[in-house]
This record gives structure tokens, sequence and C-alpha cells, in this order.
């Protein structure tokens, strides 16, 4: 009776840190660029889609980014703006749709993969935001202004969920 008892301990040992370790949950998440340390994220649901909205820090105008999440990957799928000049795109590329309408453009069915990407929190005051679920997230609450983070969709595990810090409270 004893042996199966202290054969039973190992397995249980084993069967929780596999738990604990095993990534499961899709997130939104925010690594440091330098150092790959986890540092915010934002569980997904059932809605795969969501908006970067930010302001443009030349032409202090808004510029929104619309993504899907799909197989572990962003696929940006729309851009809108107000102005052409330094940064923004004058137009659409092949497969894609250019509109102006009431003063802003519309670059839409993007369709442009990527597995991460960068980026930087600007030292000034204006806005940098994630839309997810009629919710915006002031990214400037969770992230350090001068930083710069590789933001990927991933899986994680209960252990880095208890590590980061979850933007949805």
């Amino acid at each position: 009776m004893k042996i199966k008892r202290i054969l039973l301990i190992p397995i249980i040992l084993a069967i929780c840190t596999a738990f604990l370790f095993m990534p499961f949950k899709n997130s939104l998440v925010f690594y440091e660029s330098r150092t790959s340390n986890l540092v915010a994220y934002l569980p997904l649901n059932k809605d795969q889609h969501f908006q970067i909205r930010y302001t443009h820090s030349i032409h202090l105008s808004d510029v929104i980014e619309t993504y899907d999440v799909t197989n572990n990957q962003f696929i940006l799928q729309s851009l809108e703006y107000e102005d052409f000049a330094i940064g923004m795109p004058s137009g659409a590329e092949e497969g894609e749709t250019f509109r102006e309408e009431n003063g802003k453009y519309y670059i839409e069915n993007m369709n442009r993969k990527m597995s991460d990407f960068t980026l930087f929190v600007g030292d000034i005051d204006r806005d940098l935001a994630l839309n997810y679920e009629n919710r915006e997230y002031d990214l400037k609450q969770f992230l350090t202004r001068g930083e710069s983070y590789r933001f990927e969709p991933d899986r994680l595990s209960l252990f880095q969920l208890l590590k980061g810090v979850n933007m949805s409270g």
C-alpha cells in the first residue's frame, strides 16, 4: 500500500506541472523586445477580430488598423487614416480596395499576414489603444512609454497567465 502511494505522488506532481506549464489560452501578447519577457496580455474569446487605434505622431490624426487572428497569425484587414504624408500609404496594393469618404481614407481587403510585429510606445501624450469586443484598452496604462514590444498572438500557460498583466482585469 505504501509503494502505491509513493508511486502516485510523482504522477500527481507530473500532472500538476503539466497543467501549470501547458499552453492553452489564446491571447494577444506583448513581450519586451530586448528580453522577450511577458509584459501584458489580453485573453481572446470567440471574437478573433481587434483594432489598434493610435494618433499619428506627425499628422496628429487617428489611424485605425483592423486585424483578424487566424492560425496564430495576425491578418491586417483594413486601414483608416486622414493624411497621405509621411508614413501613410497613398493607395492600395494589388487586390486591395481604396476609397475616400468624409475626409478619411480607407484601404480594405488587405489580407496581409504576419506572425508578430514590433510596437513602439511613444513618449508623447497621444493615444495608443487596442479595441476588442467593444472595449478600448489604453495601452499606455500597461506598457512603458519609450519602449518597444513584440506583439503577437500566442497560447499562454497558467504559469504565464499568472506572471503577466491581464489587461482585461
